[in-house]
């Protein structure tokens, strides 16, 4: 997954990571007074899934590791947006992914050094590299935002609809709300027409067709980026956002199951 894309697609300017944004778009580039900017590196910021964006992140956070060029601060930047949008939380710093400073190794060392000191860690007050390298192996990846699980077959028809290819499990909040209005309309188009399943015949009157209809309409923000579709999907709290997805993925099922 290239995470400087996924930065783009779903960041928005009130969101707290937007301070970084001209510092990623121009991490390939330098100014100079009579060109302005023009394109001298070609840096490109992939990870497979989450596991290797965690694995990236201990190695940022490495004693050596320095930030002094513009790649390892933009994937400083990329990474702990990626990690928040999936929905992680450091349970030894929780408010690190979701605000992480400017100068990165205010965290990767001043943050980190002084918790080892004041845990007992130093000798007299100088920190190891080995201890610091032994606490950021320690660190702990918590998944707050967790969702009401999918098997693999539902999994497959939202990488086959997606525009990525992604996995639900590396989508924002605000992709799988799009995906997810995306994959009912896909499973109740059937030549040109909207079928109506027999929802009752599982649900009992929970789920009806006037239910699924309204949540597709409330969705179709998260489907368009128009000043107004914008607006409407910020209004919405993360709690709300998670109970859309949850619910979305609710009648996802029963409409699998139902036509399969």
């Amino acid at each position: 997954m290239d995470i400087k894309e996924f930065y783009f697609q779903n960041i928005q300017e009130s969101e707290y990571h937007h301070r970084f944004y001209e510092s990623i778009r121009n991490v390939n580039r330098v100014y100079n007074i009579f060109d302005g900017y023009t394109e001298t590196d070609d840096y490109t910021f992939e990870v497979f899934d989450v596991e290797e964006a965690i694995t990236k992140f201990r190695e940022l956070c490495q004693p050596e590791m320095g930030f002094e060029n513009s790649e390892n601060k933009c994937w400083f930047y990329l990474i702990t947006y990626y990690l928040y949008k999936m929905g992680y939380e450091i349970k030894e710093f929780p408010r690190l992914l979701a605000r992480p400073p400017v100068a990165p190794d205010d965290f990767t060392y001043g943050e980190i050094r002084n918790r080892i000191i004041a845990q007992g860690g130093d000798v007299n007050g100088t920190v190891r590299y080995a201890t610091r390298r032994t606490f950021v192996a320690g660190l702990t990846f918590e998944l707050k935002s967790n969702h009401i699980g999918i098997d693999n077959s539902i999994d497959q028809k939202f990488i086959e609809i997606s525009n990525r290819q992604a996995s639900f499990y590396n989508m924002s909040t605000d992709e799988k709300l799009s995906e997810i209005a995306n994959l009912i309309e896909n499973m109740l188009k059937k030549d040109g027409n909207f079928i109506t399943p027999d929802y009752s015949s599982i649900c009992f009157d929970y789920i009806s067709n006037e239910t699924v209809t309204s949540y597709r309409k409330k969705m179709q923000c998260f489907r368009h980026a128009t000043n107004e579709a914008i607006l409407e999907r910020n209004s919405y709290s993360e709690k709300q956002k998670s109970f859309f997805v949850d619910f979305g993925l609710t009648i996802i099922k029963v409409i699998y199951n139902l036509i399969n």
